[in-house]
């Protein structure tokens, strides 16, 4: 069990801006050998997604709470939807590619209102937004993923949860009809566990 409780670490980071060293280590290690369900659900995803407004070490902090059960998160249940697919958009403000690949986004959420679908932007518009995306794709898991995209913005990947890999990439050269003909062959070839 955590001998230390999350409101602590995050009072710290505010407080101090920079928690004891090995405090958020130990916190992960303690977390770590806990088992997950081995599908992400909408309800985690939500909550992970979330984090990504916090500060990088609270934001961390959190996700690995919503991830475990952990500080109030309720665990999946059965009856709860599974998310299939991930849609990661890479965003910046200053990029004009993001720009077109969001308008285009907003149409796929539309029509994927009733699919196993989860939207994600992560934006890189500068050093701290980019720290946190790059802390939410690491508690999601997908820190292959974050290392492959080095940064580029402007696009969208379909990753498939099961498989734990990006089935699709998709740019501001597809546009709306394109995505979604390409989210449902996401969605039809999803390797399910």
């Amino acid at each position: 069990m955590i001998d230390t409780h999350l409101d602590d670490i995050v009072r710290e980071h505010y407080t101090s801006r920079e928690p004891p060293p090995g405090r958020l280590a130990a916190l992960e290690e303690s977390l770590a050998p806990r088992p997950t369900r081995g599908r992400l659900t909408q309800r985690a995803a939500a909550g992970l997604a979330a984090c990504v407004t916090l500060s990088a070490a609270a934001g961390a902090v959190l996700a690995l709470a919503g991830v475990y059960g952990l500080g109030g998160f309720e665990q999946a249940d059965e009856r709860e939807t599974a998310v299939d697919i991930i849609a990661v958009q890479f965003y910046a403000e200053w990029c004009k590619p993001s720009q077109v690949v969001a308008r285009h986004v907003k149409a796929l959420q539309e029509t994927a209102k009733d699919k196993s679908v989860l939207f994600v932007r992560l934006d890189l518009t500068d050093d701290t937004r980019r720290e946190q995306s790059h802390l939410l794709m690491a508690s999601l898991g997908y820190q292959d993923i974050w290392d492959t995209q080095r940064g580029r913005t402007g696009e969208l990947l379909l990753i498939d949860t099961h498989a734990m890999r990006s089935i699709s990439k998709l740019d501001q050269d597809d546009n709306a009809e394109q995505m979604i003909v390409a989210l449902t062959r996401a969605l039809a070839q999803v390797a399910v566990p």
